[in-house]
């Protein structure tokens, strides 16, 4: 029963502690804003989406792709089914490329870890788990599997592309934004700001420990980024001329 009591203990507190901190003020509306208005003011705009998913859950990128005409997207998604439903979304659509692969040092292939098939019915977003961090994905398992085996747990090989051939290829980018389940720390350190870097990065922190934080916070204030935390799970990195710091949130 110790152990029992241990992760109900352990639920509780995951579900509690956060009640009791400082509530952070959402800015989502304002990043919207922020970006349409940013969107409009230039005749052509392109974005870098790295963990696209199906293009559509979660997404707040959706309805500017879809809004205005004169911005090309780049996609990225390595999970095969959702890649589908994002190949079958922006198919009538040359200005939205779509890739089947993940964000990594180099070109090839990788694991990526994810909520088993016998698994996936114990848990309400396990299609939405994928992560190259194994830890994230048996933290998430933790959350709604009592005792979670290690057979929770499954791995499929993925393509993959590094970012100066994704550049190349497609860039530059105007904005990159990074949803890669508690691996955007090392997704964002992927990215070379020498030549040609993107004007805004929003990228997800939720899920990153306080010491990835912080040399994100760094490197990023070092390449002449502004940060702002846009709600409890994302932060904004603006990097943009000083005539239009005004469309900055």
């Amino acid at each position: 029963m110790g152990a029992r009591w241990r992760y109900i203990h352990a639920r509780t507190v995951a579900r509690v502690w956060p009640r009791l901190k400082r509530p952070v003020k959402d800015e989502s509306p304002a990043v919207d804003r922020f970006l349409r208005e940013t969107i409009e003011s230039r005749q052509t705009f392109s974005i870098l989406q790295v963990g696209a998913y199906d293009g559509v859950s979660n997404n707040p990128l959706h309805e500017l792709i879809r809004r205005y005409p004169h911005v090309r997207a780049v996609l990225l998604e390595p999970q095969p089914g959702p890649y589908a439903s994002l190949d079958a979304l922006w198919e009538d659509q040359s200005r939205v490329v779509r890739l089947r692969c993940a964000l990594d040092a180099e070109c090839g292939q990788r694991s990526l870890y994810v909520v088993s098939y016998t698994h996936k019915h114990l848990h309400p977003f396990a299609d939405q788990i994928a992560s190259f961090s194994r830890s994230y994905v048996e933290a998430e398992c933790s959350r709604y599997i009592w005792r979670p085996t290690d057979d929770c747990v499954a791995s499929i090989a993925v393509p993959t592309i590094d970012w100066g051939t994704l550049v190349h290829k497609h860039g530059p980018f105007d904005v990159v934004t990074i949803d890669a389940d508690g691996f955007d720390g090392e997704i964002l350190h992927l990215v070379d700001f020498s030549e040609a870097p993107p004007a805004i990065i929003l990228y997800e922190h939720r899920h990153l420990t306080p010491e990835m934080q912080g040399r994100c916070r760094r490197r990023l204030e070092q390449q002449g980024y502004t940060l702002k935390q846009v709600n409890k799970a994302d932060t904004l990195a603006t990097r943009l001329p000083q005539s239009v710091a005004h469309h900055r949130v």
